[in-house]
């Protein structure tokens, strides 16, 4: 009777003992690095890329699925995969809520005293304080528009009002963000991240 071959099952680990390459002595010899788990004879021992484990090593967005206990693979909990994905996740939230921001500020102008509205985004602001600083220094009422509208000539202290009211309403929103952001950097799993609601439209 014909000796069948005996392959060996052989791993990779990062610096958290977590799997991230498998293969067979059938196709490549182990180096320094490897960790032999295991031999046999079947096909799921030659062909351990794919067969040896129920799942792949990695899940679908690129996490282990195994770890190796005291010399055996063992699966990682969704707890474990969910530490994982959290700095990713919580870069992502942060990214979304500056991103909001700007979007919040764009379709929210500022409803002044007058009956109009004005725009608060930060390319406006730039603008208006501009537009405040050469009236001070040439002497000239200077002019600005409503959203959407057309200048006019305005007091010097009226338009500073209206920027001071713009600044502190700018001022609140950001600091609104910075808060969340601050509270989003501080979870420390997946479901506390995911209960952080950014509600612009709650600060009046």
């Amino acid at each position: 009777m014909e000796e069948q071959e005996i392959y060996k099952v052989f791993v990779k680990t990062d610096i958290n003992g977590c799997i991230i390459y498998i293969n067979s002595s059938a196709f490549v010899y182990a180096d320094e690095d490897s960790i032999e788990i295991d031999e046999g004879t079947e096909l799921n021992f030659k062909h351990a890329q794919t067969q040896y484990f129920e799942k792949p090593i990695y899940t679908e967005d690129g996490y282990p699925q195994y770890k190796l206990v005291e010399g055996k693979p063992v699966e990682r909990s969704e707890e474990e995969l969910d530490q994982d994905r959290l700095p990713a996740a919580k870069t992502k939230k942060i990214q979304k809520s500056k991103a909001d921001l700007e979007a919040y500020l764009l379709s929210h102008p500022l409803a002044w005293t007058d009956g109009e509205t004005y725009s608060i985004t930060e390319e406006k602001q730039n603008q208006l304080m501009g537009t405040l600083i050469a009236a001070q220094l040439d002497g000239k009422k200077p002019e600005w528009n409503t959203s959407g509208g057309v200048c006019r000539e305005w007091e010097l202290s009226e338009l500073s009002a209206l920027a001071i009211a713009i600044k502190d309403r700018v001022k609140a929103l950001v600091k609104y963000q910075q808060t969340q952001e601050l509270a989003i950097k501080e979870a420390e799993s997946l479901e506390e991240l995911n209960q952080l609601d950014i509600d612009y439209s709650s600060i009046t």
